[in-house]
């Protein structure tokens, strides 16, 4: 018995690796005892690829991230206004070689830089945050913007992904808040949770510093806007 034992854990530790397995999008770390895996499977798991084209077509597409999720039993993506280039029905959603289709733009705010667009169907193998449901209440909003707190953010910089990275609240600007982790082209709308899975920001920018040679991207100070600023309105009423 003891060599039958040995055997099967021998073929065990040789058996080949599985990447459909390891790449599955819930292939999710319980060994970060600063973010909730709950927190890393919402994120991922409601983080989308947008694509936005203009009428000309020519150098006229536009890739960034976006949020979905659900209210009052409509299916919605939030994205960055900034990234929107074209009409409704040139702007869809990717993801495994599907395309998703807009609806209508429900809502756009180019002041607080996001729109909120209503999907035709559903999107397969994606999981929507529930809204208001996953928003910070009451008490809840201030420890969640506090500084050094835990945060991760799920994006599809230069079209690559799903990836997710951490980081912490290290200041705020006017209307703002500072994360230190990393952004790059393409993560602008990726939507910003909490360790305990709260939904509070989406990437709008990095910061661009000045040196002695001229400007200088900073990749590892993103800019997020706060979802208390989002006129939900648009999508519960």
């Amino acid at each position: 018995m003891v060599g039958v034992f040995a055997s099967v854990s021998v073929l065990e530790y040789n058996a080949e690796a599985d990447w459909t397995e390891i790449s599955q999008i819930d292939n999710i770390t319980n060994k970060d005892s600063r973010v909730h895996s709950n927190s890393i499977r919402k994120s991922r798991l409601s983080a989308v690829l947008v694509r936005s084209t203009n009428l000309n077509f020519w150098n006229g597409v536009s890739s960034m991230t976006g949020t979905y999720f659900v209210a009052k039993d409509k299916h919605y993506v939030i994205t960055v206004h900034h990234g929107i280039v074209g009409p409704c029905w040139l702007t869809t959603v990717v993801h495994d070689e599907e395309h998703y289709h807009c609806k209508e733009y429900v809502a756009t705010d180019e002041e607080n830089d996001y729109v909120i667009m209503e999907m035709e169907t559903p999107i397969a193998s994606r999981e929507p945050l529930q809204i208001p449901q996953d928003l910070p209440h009451g008490i809840e909003w201030k420890p969640s913007y506090s500084i050094l707190n835990k945060i991760i953010y799920t994006g599809y910089p230069n079209t690559i992904g799903p990836l997710t990275l951490r980081g912490d609240v290290v200041g705020y600007g006017d209307e703002y808040l500072y994360i230190f982790s990393h952004a790059y082209a393409g993560a602008s709308g990726s939507g910003v949770f909490t360790a305990e899975g709260k939904y509070i920001g989406y990437i709008v920018a990095i910061d661009v510093g000045m040196t002695e040679w001229g400007p200088d991207v900073l990749e590892n100070i993103v800019i997020v806007a706060p979802t208390f600023n989002v006129d939900w309105s648009s999508v519960l009423n």
